[in-house]
């Protein structure tokens, strides 16, 4: 997907962001911008898209973000059709160097350093301690001063030294400075996007998304490519896959077959294959896996 550049504003008198959003939802759109960015899901349940990776997210998600990663993250659907429900998270956003260019060059600094150098393709922390990470992230969106600083290396710390895994495909990572994300078509893109969230559960075909790009198929699949490095319906066998899980933890009564067809998937048979190449286990072994 093509992506927006977004122009972040930093405060006067302050060297980074750090808010909390308070939202009915989560549906921003697609976008990149220059800073690093850590996010912590407060409230919501969703879908996190971040270059080439599409996962499931709930309360207690904790991502950090390099430079210019296209990224955002979209409710679940009973968000968008009931008002008692809200999304709200902790937001900080950095440039590398706003603590001065060499700062995070002194040894001192070496494993926070490792920590932003993961992050330049995207890392989830795994097992974050959340009831500690939220408080610091609390206090931080109101410290002042000297203390906001030491509060922000106290957090960026407890992430180095925390379980994480990374986001994006090498393939991806590598061509991310050369990618275009500047390019008119975003909103085309965008509504792409869209109708396949919206649909995956559906028969889909090719006909059909290059019928919203206003593209004929074959110059949409090389597009779709060169854009996210990865097939188009590889693309929406992992969104499949992704609500399958989301499925067989939260409904532990749902038989399998059944998850297999509200997720899209038009035999029980292709649904294991997926599945299988996509997480390395079958349906069956991930949910044992979560629920024991």
């Amino acid at each position: 997907m093509k992506a927006r550049f977004q122009k972040i504003i930093v405060n006067e008198g302050l060297s980074f962001v750090a808010k909390k959003l308070d939202l009915p939802r989560f549906d921003s759109e697609f976008h990149f911008h220059s800073e690093y960015e850590l996010k912590y899901v407060i409230q919501s349940k969703g879908k996190r898209f971040v270059g080439d990776c599409v996962e499931n997210f709930n309360e207690g998600d904790l991502v950090l973000l390099g430079p210019n990663i296209p990224h955002y993250w979209k409710s679940d659907p009973e968000y968008f059709e009931r008002d008692d429900l809200k999304a709200s998270a902790f937001l900080v956003m950095f440039s590398e160097d706003f603590l001065g260019a060499n700062f995070f060059s002194i040894p001192e600094m070496s494993i926070i350093r490792d920590l932003l150098n993961k992050a330049k393709g995207g890392v989830c922390f795994q097992h974050p301690n959340k009831e500690t990470m939220f408080k610091k992230m609390k206090d931080l969106m109101s410290d002042e001063g000297p203390l906001k600083i030491i509060s922000m290396l106290d957090i960026l710390l407890e992430l180095a030294k925390s379980e994480m895994r990374p986001l994006l495909t090498n393939a991806f990572v590598t061509e991310l400075p050369l990618i275009n994300y500047s390019d008119h078509s975003i909103g085309r893109l965008k509504k792409v996007h869209e109708y396949v969230i919206v649909n995956f559960h559906n028969k889909i075909q090719i006909q059909d998304v290059a019928e919203i790009a206003n593209m004929t198929p074959h110059a949409f699949c090389k597009y779709f490519m060169k854009s996210t490095k990865k097939t188009f319906m590889t693309f929406l066998s992992e969104l499949r896959v992704c609500h399958a899980k989301k499925l067989l933890i939260e409904k532990e009564e749902q038989a399998i077959s059944d998850i297999c067809y509200s997720s899209g998937f038009d035999n029980l048979s292709n649904f294991n294959r997926k599945f299988k190449s996509i997480t390395t286990m079958t349906p069956k072994e991930f949910r044992s896996l979560y629920l024991n």
